[in-house]
């Protein structure tokens, strides 16, 4: 590896748009490649980006291309794929969440992983929320003694008619709400409790015709903590993805969402709010919110140093396993 960081970004949706901004901004990386299947997208990319060689083929690009490390931006049903490529060629590799479609379509990259190291990380960036952060930290700490019951939500005015897209089709996203929004809100609450043991879940379809809507699940971990999520892609009056956890311990209460924290102990019998910005230390580049500049400098840091990253494909592989029980529970025709 020389003085920088050679990167290829394999799909210029949204999210690869994102990172390869936000890579393009740190000092010590450059984003060499990038891939996409679209003729037009690489058109428009070889027009504004002359020094960026394009593929439309990810094979070619990672058989011709010196590269330290794979940013894995596409639709869910290919992540596993691309990610398995870049094992076997021990190239270091981002993957945006969900890990894959299904624990079927995640086992041969786990398995792989056991024989093979390679630096890996999964994009659950609201580990990177600085409330997120606080509240893991306050919970703990024992600040509210023993987390004894919880209820969560996430929810985004996205979807009040018939979607279009690989993520309303269940073959290239593996589900609706639950398995590409939802996802986020699983990821906190296993990095908060621990391994959950049961999952009862429903979900509904009132839009979508091949995938989840609505998802409502009961929750049991492994240290007897119960409780609920709730989540959809189709309530009125979010502009943006919220997320919501609501956390009953023995000592006291723990409200956390993206923008705020609240906190009531049984000591001061009163509330204490904190907001965001009480947190907030500063990034280098901003672009769809401090946490995506954060993930990827944990990233890229991990490559350089040869590290194991705090956000493995083992958690996403985790995750994984605990939407497949979600759906196998639900008592509606959605699995």
């Amino acid at each position: 590896m020389g003085d920088s960081i050679k990167v290829a970004v394999i799909g210029m949706g949204k999210m690869g748009i994102l990172h390869t901004g936000i890579l393009n901004s740190i000092s010590d990386v450059e984003v060499r490649v990038l891939v996409d299947n679209q003729d037009t997208i690489l058109s428009f990319i070889k027009a504004g980006l002359p020094s960026v060689c394009t593929y439309k083929n990810y094979e070619d690009a990672l058989r011709h291309e010196d590269i330290d490390l794979v940013y894995i931006t596409t639709p869910n049903s290919l992540h596993t794929k691309i990610a398995l490529d870049c094992v076997e060629r021990e190239i270091p590799f981002f993957v945006e969440k969900p890990l894959g479609i299904s624990v079927d379509d995640c086992l041969p990259l786990m398995e792989l992983l056991e024989r093979k190291r390679v630096t890996n990380m999964i994009g659950y960036s609201k580990r990177y929320v600085d409330t997120f952060r606080k509240g893991k930290e306050l919970i703990d700490s024992g600040y509210i003694g023993n987390p004894i019951y919880f209820k969560s939500s996430m929810y985004v005015s996205q979807l009040f008619s018939r979607g279009k897209g690989w993520r309303y089709k269940k073959e290239s996203s593996g589900g609706g709400v639950l398995n590409t929004l939802a996802t986020h809100l699983v990821d906190l609450l296993l990095w908060y409790f621990g391994n959950a043991i049961t999952m009862v879940g429903n979900t509904r379809s009132q839009y979508s015709k091949d995938v989840d809507d609505f998802v409502h699940a009961y929750m049991i971990f492994e240290s007897g903590l119960s409780g609920y999520m709730d989540a959809s892609w189709s309530v009125r009056n979010y502009r943006l993805p919220e997320i919501k956890i609501e956390v009953e311990g023995d000592k006291g209460i723990l409200v956390v969402t993206d923008d705020f924290l609240k906190i009531y102990t049984d000591d001061t019998s009163s509330w204490k709010t904190s907001y965001k910005q009480d947190f907030f230390k500063g990034v280098e580049f901003d672009l769809g919110g401090p946490e995506y500049t954060l993930e990827n400098r944990h990233m890229v840091d991990s490559v350089r140093d040869n590290k194991e990253t705090d956000v493995d494909v083992a958690n996403g592989f985790r995750t994984q396993k605990v939407i497949e029980a979600i759906y196998k529970s639900n008592s509606g025709k959605m699995q």
